[in-house]
């Protein structure tokens, strides 16, 4: 049986599928999403904050590692909130906090994967109820939730990540073997690169190795300077159509006087820059998602214009 995509028409070829269009594509200004990690002594955190005050005016940290942030605080101005307790809708509501900041430092986003609460923790919480597959098909939509609201914050987020650290036999300058400890992979979900623009890792010699770039002009590069990679990311994210998701939007989701119609715009405004996993909090003071509030905002929007208009039939 032919398909609604296959079947031919009459004069024309292919009966459109009402789904599934395709149009030409465009480059899309959207924010940057940066990863960066190395071993201790690289100079990770500087970096980022280095890179941030190239991209934005105004930067936010969110930081787990008791205050070590502000020990840059003479170098790069910034704002700066601690966290303890690394449960990931907890950096979801600090993203909720920080909407309005130009870029995010989260200093380190490991934290919410190998901290207290955080994924790994509450996997391994858990573990003793059906398992561990059972454990992570509970914790797992939790973590998907918190890559969903660093993709759709409306500014640019740079995640620092922690190196694991392993000791490893080694031959020394005298023949000797000796213990050497040996940066490994960076503590965070595995792909999790697959989900930002730029990714690099930091040496001891503090040099920048770009794993990844969609920015061109950095691809491949081994880099020193922080500001002019930030500077060279916000030119490249700054270029093609702007389809960005923005904190005006969150602002309208909470417009008391918003109108079915009103809200109707937004929510199409939501889908066309991919802004439906935005942080937000819903009328009980909750976290939820922007897609997610407008959509509960519009059905009550709807009941009450189908309420209006059958006051006005029966008047």
């Amino acid at each position: 049986m032919a398909t609604a995509a296959e079947a031919p028409a009459s004069a024309g070829g292919l009966v459109p599928h009402t789904q599934f269009q395709f149009a030409q594509a465009a480059k899309e200004a959207r924010p940057v999403r940066a990863l960066l990690d190395g071993p201790p002594g690289s100079n990770r955190l500087i970096s980022a904050l280095r890179m941030a005050s190239a991209l934005g005016d105004t930067i936010a940290v969110i930081d787990t590692e008791r205050g070590r942030s502000r020990q840059y605080a003479d170098e790069v101005t910034f704002d700066v909130t601690e966290m303890t307790s690394f449960d990931p809708k907890d950096l979801c509501l600090a993203l909720y906090a920080a909407a309005s900041y130009d870029v995010v430092v989260l200093a380190s986003w490991s934290a919410f994967w190998s901290g207290p609460e955080g994924v790994r923790d509450q996997v391994a919480q858990r573990g003793g109820k059906g398992g561990r597959d059972a454990a992570w098909d509970e914790v797992r939509p939790v973590e998907r939730q918190m890559i969903e609201a660093v993709q759709c914050f409306p500014g640019h987020v740079i995640g620092v990540l922690r190196n694991r650290l392993e000791a490893v036999l080694a031959t020394d300058a005298a023949g000797r073997t000796v213990p050497t400890r040996v940066s490994m992979r960076a503590e965070a979900r595995d792909g999790l690169e697959y989900d930002v623009d730029f990714a690099a890792s930091l040496l001891p010699t503090h040099e920048m190795v770009v794993t990844k770039s969609a920015a061109p002009a950095l691809a491949d590069e081994v880099l020193t300077d922080a500001v002019a990679v930030g500077a060279a990311l916000r030119k490249w994210a700054d270029e093609g159509v702007d389809r960005a998701p923005r904190t005006d939007m969150l602002h309208r989701a909470y417009d008391g006087e918003a109108t079915y119609e009103s809200l109707s715009e937004l929510a199409r405004e939501i889908q066309e820059c991919r802004a439906a996993g935005m942080a937000a909090i819903d009328h009980q003071g909750k976290l939820t998602t922007l897609g997610d509030l407008v959509s509960f905002r519009l059905s009550r929007a709807y009941a009450r214009s189908q309420q209006a208009n059958a006051q006005q039939g029966a008047a």
